[in-house]
């Protein structure tokens, strides 16, 4: 991570059910100060989904505090960097536990997290840095335009982005 200034972007957020907001605030806002409003609404649910876990994964390992150097009873921690025209997001928290992908069943209440962190990014994974806890970690870059398209009865159809066409 050689040049990268990971405090710049960082945010330590209390453990309650209201951090997710306050991530996303912060994500939107840094990310429109970069200038990549193309990545602001699934920046913006992925963060919501990492710190959700975070959450929970720090709620369920309060025991496992004592023994993590930079663990706080009632934080958690995101920050967000720039590397090679994407952007990367990273969450902490006290859990020592790894995320686990799941496929989840319709019927599930829940399990659907890291499905959506795993189909919106373009990598993602996680460590165990020698302080303690785990940093769950993604990678955030544009998609290209698609053509949108369609089938309706036997007919099939083409349509062009509307806001490709309009940055022309």
């Amino acid at each position: 991570m050689a040049g990268v200034s990971v405090r710049e972007h960082y945010l330590e957020l209390s453990v309650f059910s209201t951090s997710p907001y306050y991530a996303r605030v912060h994500i939107q806002r840094v990310l429109e100060g970069w200038r990549r409003d193309d990545l602001v609404e699934t920046a913006r649910l992925v963060v919501s989904e990492l710190v959700s876990n975070a959450i929970k994964a720090h709620t369920a390992s309060l025991a496992a505090l004592e023994t993590a150097a930079l663990a706080s009873p009632d934080r958690i921690w995101m920050d967000l960097y720039q590397a090679d025209g994407a952007v990367v997001l990273r969450v902490w928290d006290a859990g020592r536990t790894p995320p686990v992908l799941r496929n989840p069943d319709p019927d599930d209440e829940g399990g659907r997290g890291l499905y959506l962190v795993d189909l919106l990014t373009s990598g993602w994974g996680y460590h165990r840095p020698k302080s303690g806890g785990k940093i769950v970690w993604c990678t955030l870059v544009a998609s290209p335009a698609l053509p949108v398209e369609s089938t309706w009865s036997g007919f099939s159809a083409t349509f062009a982005d509307p806001a490709a066409e309009s940055a022309e």
